[in-house]
């Protein structure tokens, strides 16, 4: 097993280099106080897009890999160029001192509409969840499926011992959502 020296600052961009096609990983600004190499090893990872035109030009001829620097570019600019390099399965990396921009891209999850991909709260996917069982009718021995939403702080596991304390015998469970999220 491989061990990092202590007096070496950690490196990122292995970590980048292994994120799969159609990721979008915010990094703050403000990490280049525990890591001094950020700069060059976001440069080595791919190009940095500084400006509309940049960016419109990703969208046109998506790259691998490209840094999107968020501090001269506008919100609602980067959302709508945000699908286009995921659909191109390019791999983001969103830099930014606003740690609060990130925190609220990072609540989003992109999913498709009738028309293409589109921004969608996290919480809202989270609030469509479902647990499906597949459990066995103890009379008959047949089996069948049946949905209870998972709302508010009732987890699966809350759900599962309830459906055994009331008698029925699981023989198989899985999360479904209402929503359909891109991949």
């Amino acid at each position: 097993m491989a061990t990092q020296d202590l007096g070496t600052p950690p490196s990122l961009l292995p970590l980048l280099l292994a994120l799969p096609r159609g990721a979008v990983v915010g990094i703050p600004a403000d990490l280049e106080r525990d890591c001094p190499r950020l700069q060059s090893q976001l440069g080595e990872f791919g190009p940095w897009l500084r400006t509309e035109g940049e960016l419109r030009h990703a969208v046109n001829r998506v790259p691998a890999r490209v840094v999107v620097d968020t501090r001269a570019l506008g919100a609602p600019v980067l959302e709508a160029a945000l699908p286009a390099l995921r659909h191109g399965s390019a791999v983001v990396v969103l830099y930014s001192d606003d740690c609060g921009m990130l925190a609220r891209w990072g609540e989003r999850v992109l999913r498709h509409d009738g028309v293409g991909l589109v921004w969608l709260p996290s919480e809202t996917v989270r609030a469509g969840r479902c647990l499906e069982l597949r459990v066995e009718v103890r009379a008959t021995g047949r089996t069948r499926w049946i949905r209870v939403p998972l709302g508010g702080s009732e987890g699966a596991e809350a759900v599962l011992s309830t459906v055994r304390a009331d008698g029925m015998m699981v023989c198989e469970s899985r999360i479904a959502y209402e929503l359909s999220i891109a991949r």
